[in-house]
C-alpha cells in the first residue's frame, strides 16, 4: 500500500508532505519512506488563516476550510510530481487539515456536555482534485466517544517506535510540543501521551518580535547558540509557559499567539545584540524545562531510557543541547530510525488511514479520556475507490 501523508502543525508555517510505502502494521509498522518534502504555505493564504484566527465569521471559516482543501489537493499533486510516481500509484491519501481550534475540556452545551475541534482542508476537495480516496477529520471519532481528540498519534507512534529493549519518549518539537511514553515490551494500554507546552510558536515569535519581523525563526538555533541562559529570566518565561488554561491533558494554540507573548515579555528590558542572544538562549532553555516538568509532575513513575525527537524544533541545536542537559538521557532524531524529522507525523496519520479502512478501532482511553476504542478518520472516496475496495477484500500486502 503507498500512502500520501499530509500535515500542517500549530507553527502554521506549511504543509508537511509524505510518500511512504506501508509493508506491515503488526506488531510493529514497518515504513519505507519514498519521498517528503516541506511545502511553505503561500503569503496570501497565510494572512487568511491569521485573519480567520483573529477575527473568525462563519463566511470566512467556511470558504477558507475549501480553499485549504484546494490548497492541500495541490500539495498532495506537487509532491507526487516531485517523486516521480504516477497518480495511479497512489492508493491512499491521509490529511490531517489545519487546525482552526481546538477544545478539550467538556462544557454544557443545550443538555450536553460538549468537546470541539476543527480542522481546515476539506478532504472531499483533495479527493475530487486527485482521484485519490482521502482520510479526514481524525479527532472527531475520539471526541465522539468521550475523548479530548488530542494528542491522536500516540497509538502510530507506538506501533512505530515500540521496542522489546528501551522505554522511550517519543518528542514531537512543533508548534505545540507534545510526547508519547512507550515503555518496553509495552502493550497499547500502557502507553501514555499528553501536550507539554508551547515550543515553536513561542520561539518563533520570540524572534519574531526581538528582530521587528526581519526573521521568522532561529534557524538551526544560531542566534540562541551565541547567547547564555539568565537564570532570571529563564524563571519567567517558565513561569508562563507552565500556564495551563483548564485540566485537560491537549491544549489549543490560540491561548498563545503574539499578544501573549508580547504580554509576557513586557517587564524584561532588552537592548542590544547580546541581550537578544542571551532572552532567545532562556527561552530555549525555559522551553526544555517545561517539557521535563510537565513530564516529571505527570508521569514520574513512567522512566525513559531513550528520547527520540522529530518535528521542526529538532533542528534547533540549542533546543537540542538544552533537553539533553535537562533530561540527562539518550537523545535520538527520528530520522536516525528512518523516519525523516518532519515526516513522522503525515506518516502517523497515513497509519490511521490505513486503520480507518480496515474499520479497526484505536484505544485511546488511557490518554484522551475516550470512553471506548473508535475508528479515527471520515473516507472521502476518490475515483479509486472501487480498486481500492478490492485491495482490501483481497487481502494484499500492506
Amino acid at each position: 500500500m503507498i500512502i500520501l501523508g499530509l500535515n500542517s502543525g500549530t507553527s502554521r508555517d506549511g504543509i508537511s508532505g509524505v510518500i511512504f510505502r506501508l509493508l506491515g502494521l503488526f506488531p510493529r509498522a514497518r515504513v519505507k519512506v519514498i519521498f517528503n518534502q516541506e511545502f511553505p504555505y503561500p503569503q496570501k493564504v497565510l494572512e487568511l488563516i491569521e485573519q480567520v484566527e483573529k477575527k473568525p465569521d462563519l463566511e470566512s471559516i467556511s470558504r477558507l476550510d475549501f480553499l485549504l482543501g484546494e490548497i492541500f489537493a495541490k500539495t498532495a499533486l506537487k509532491l507526487i510530481d516531485c517523486c516521480g510516481l504516477s497518480l495511479e500509484k497512489i492508493d491512499l491519501i491521509a490529511s490531517h487539515g489545519q487546525t482552526l481550534a481546538h477544545f478539550p475540556e467538556r462544557k454544557k452545551l443545550a443538555g450536553y456536555k460538549i468537546s470541539a475541534s476543527f480542522q481546515l482542508g476539506e478532504p472531499s476537495i483533495i479527493a475530487q482534485r486527485t482521484g485519490i480516496t482521502t482520510v479526514g477529520n481524525f479527532r472527531a471519532g475520539d471526541i465522539a466517544r468521550g475523548g479530548e481528540g488530542a494528542p491522536i498519534l500516540a497509538y502510530s507512534e507506538f506501533l512505530l517506535f515500540g521496542s522489546k529493549n528501551k522505554s522511550r519518549m517519543i518528542l514531537n518539537l512543533g508548534g505545540i510540543a507534545n510526547f508519547t511514553l512507550i515503555p518496553k515490551r509495552a502493550k497499547p494500554e500502557q502507553i501514555r501521551a499528553m501536550d507539554a507546552g508551547v515550543c515553536n510558536i513561542f520561539l518563533d515569535q520570540l524572534v519574531q518580535i526581538l528582530t521587528k519581523d526581519k526573521l521568522r525563526f532561529d534557524r538551526n538555533g544560531k542566534i540562541a547558540q551565541k547567547g547564555k541562559v539568565r537564570p532570571e529570566w529563564k524563571e519567567h518565561l517558565l513561569k508562563h509557559l507552565l500556564f495551563r488554561p483548564g485540566k485537560s491533558r491537549s491544549l489549543c494554540a490560540r491561548h498563545y499567539q503574539r499578544e501573549w507573548i508580547k504580554k509576557v515579555l513586557s517587564p524584561l528590558k532588552i537592548s542590544g545584540e547580546r541581550e537578544r542572544a542571551d532572552l532567545l538562549r532562556s527561552g530555549v532553555r525555559a522551553v526544555a524545562e517545561m517539557i521535563y516538568l510537565t513530564y516529571s509532575a505527570n508521569f514520574k513513575n513512567n522512566l525513559i531510557n531513550e528520547l527520540v525527537i522529530s518535528g521542526g524544533g529538532a533542528k534547533n541545536q540549542a533546543l537540542l543541547f538544552e533537553l539533553k542537559e535537562v533530561f540527562n538521557q539518550k537523545i535520538i532524531l527520528s530520522s536516525q530510525l528512518g523516519i525523516p524529522l518532519q515526516a513522522k507525523e503525515p506518516i502517523g496519520f497515513g497509519i490511521l488511514a490505513q486503520l480507518c479502512l480496515q474499520a479497526k478501532e484505536v484505544d485511546l482511553s488511557s490518554i484522551t479520556g475516550a470512553k471506548s476504542p473508535s475508528v479515527l478518520g471520515q473516507i472521502a472516496p476518490g475515483k479509486n475507490w472501487k480498486e481500492l475496495l478490492k485491495k482490501l477484500t483481497k487481502g494484499v500486502k500492506q
